[in-house]
């Protein structure tokens, strides 16, 4: 998942007042959204704002939008892509498809349509075959023998063709592990496509996954193709797994033994060929004694287990991981020189602070510290500054409800409920905001909201 507090999307169309329509729309959800005109002006955009998601009319004055999807690939293949017309045709819908688009949308469309296909392509990810893995700011970091044996155990298990369950606590790099197995082994140039399974709505969740016929339900207007099926012959990466619902879980575990998949609303089996990698922050045996999964479908997931190690678990690597981030916000913001912190603030990021919030939680201080620091120093009266609000909410978090616990998992969470709960009742309740300050997306604070049952506290 990335780190931006909201997802940036690019909408390129040529006609004035449907591109004013589709801005307004989307901002009115909390989206940064960035306007453009034609295909010159959207190549434009891409380089400057790196946007999570393009919406792009495939009738431009100056390029033809299947083209623009696939300059968009090639230059950066993570970014999803929704295509839409006013022409719609079966070729050109299997030609978008193809080429990586993630949604095909067919003017006049209604805003809660529009709205609905925006969530699920910013919930999953689709890489078309034969795209490079962009490495170049997210690399796997770490040269602590507990990384080195995650790289052994990640090379050794890339060339086979195993089921592997990647677990850890949020921000530790479960879906960084999941790429680098798929780039590492025989699939890799054919698609990686993941998923959020904690983003989507059970319904929605089984027509992502399995993709539906036309008429099988109210806007189903034509028959789609799932994830799964889009997945064929790569890598199908399921984050949050721990989050599917159990009616959900049995036709997963039914696609898992058998290799083939079914429509919704379908009646015929459709054989795929991928290679299965799933993720999750929780403690899935856990879950099956509290009867929330099923134990036949952890064993078929758990065939190679990879456990991530919190930050705080490999002290080790912090200089490293501080250097690297440091050099990379500094050429993100064009700061001139070379950034350095003073060795009592770098010995107590490295011996004191806990990392609560682990890789993801390092990458963002540096990037507020580097913004925040006097000239190219970064000295411990800046990183105290920095990390004291969190200290302080961490230090006052509630108690378990048990009052007996002392497992890392139900702290972490006391923790992040009061924290969330805090920045809610700050901000009125206000969800666009509250996700700003905790610099996560919208989706992921409305998943939380509901986990912690904090609708009702607000």
């Amino acid at each position: 998942m990335k780190n931006e507090t909201l997802a940036k999307i690019l909408i390129v169309d040529d006609e004035a007042n449907i591109l004013h329509f589709l801005s307004r729309a989307l901002e009115k959800k909390g989206y940064t959204v960035y306007p453009a005109a034609n295909g010159a002006d959207a190549a434009e955009r891409l380089e400057k704002v790196r946007p999570d998601l393009v919406i792009a009319d495939i009738l431009l004055p100056d390029v033809n939008g299947v083209e623009l999807l696939r300059r968009i690939k090639s230059k950066d293949p993570e970014v999803n892509v929704i295509l839409i017309t006013a022409h719609a045709s079966l070729d050109t819908a299997i030609s978008a498809i193809r080429g990586g688009a993630s949604d095909y949308l067919v003017k006049p469309f209604k805003v809660e349509e529009l709205c609905s296909v925006v969530q699920r392509a910013l919930s999953s990810k689709r890489l078309v075959p034969g795209a490079e893995k962009r490495t170049g700011d997210r690399p796997f970091l770490g040269s602590s023998s507990a990384m080195q044996e995650i790289r052994r155990v990640i090379q050794k298990v890339a060339a086979t063709d195993a089921t592997v369950l990647i677990t850890g606590e949020s921000g530790t790099g479960k879906e960084l592990a999941a790429r680098s197995i798929h780039y590492g082994s025989p699939r890799q140039r054919k698609p990686f496509v993941s998923i959020i399974c904690a983003a989507l709505p059970e319904s929605l969740l089984e027509s992502e996954l399995f993709g539906y016929e036309k008429g099988s339900f109210t806007g189903a207007l034509a028959t789609k193709m799932g994830l799964m099926e889009l997945a064929d012959g790569g890598t199908f990466f399921l984050d949050e797994v721990g989050e599917i619902p159990l009616a959900l879980q049995a036709k997963l575990l039914r696609v898992l033994q058998e290799r083939e998949i079914r429509h919704v609303g379908g009646l015929h089996n459709i054989p795929i060929d991928i290679r299965v990698i799933a993720a999750t922050a929780k403690d899935l045996k856990r879950e099956i004694a509290g009867g929330n999964f099923r134990d036949d479908l952890f064993y078929r997931l758990n065939v190679v287990p990879i456990r991530l190690p919190g930050l705080r678990e490999r002290r080790d690597d912090i200089p490293e991981m501080l250097s690297h981030y440091l050099e990379l916000h500094r050429q993100k913001h064009g700061l001139a020189g070379d950034v350095q912190i003073d060795e009592e603030a770098r010995s107590f990021l490295r011996n004191e602070y806990s990392w609560p919030g682990n890789v993801r939680e390092l990458e963002n201080f540096t990037e507020r510290s580097i913004m925040l620091a006097d000239g190219n120093r970064i000295g411990i009266e800046l990183v105290r500054k920095l990390i004291a609000p969190a200290e302080q909410r961490s230090t006052g978090a509630a108690a378990p409800e048990d009052g007996g616990a002392t497992d890392l998992k139900t702290k972490t969470e006391a923790f992040e409920k009061q924290l969330i709960q805090g920045v809610l009742t700050e901000t009125g309740g206000n969800k666009f905001q509250a996700a700003k300050r905790l610099q996560i997306s919208r989706q992921s604070l409305q998943y939380k909201i509901k986990k912690y049952q904090l609708e009702r506290e607000v």
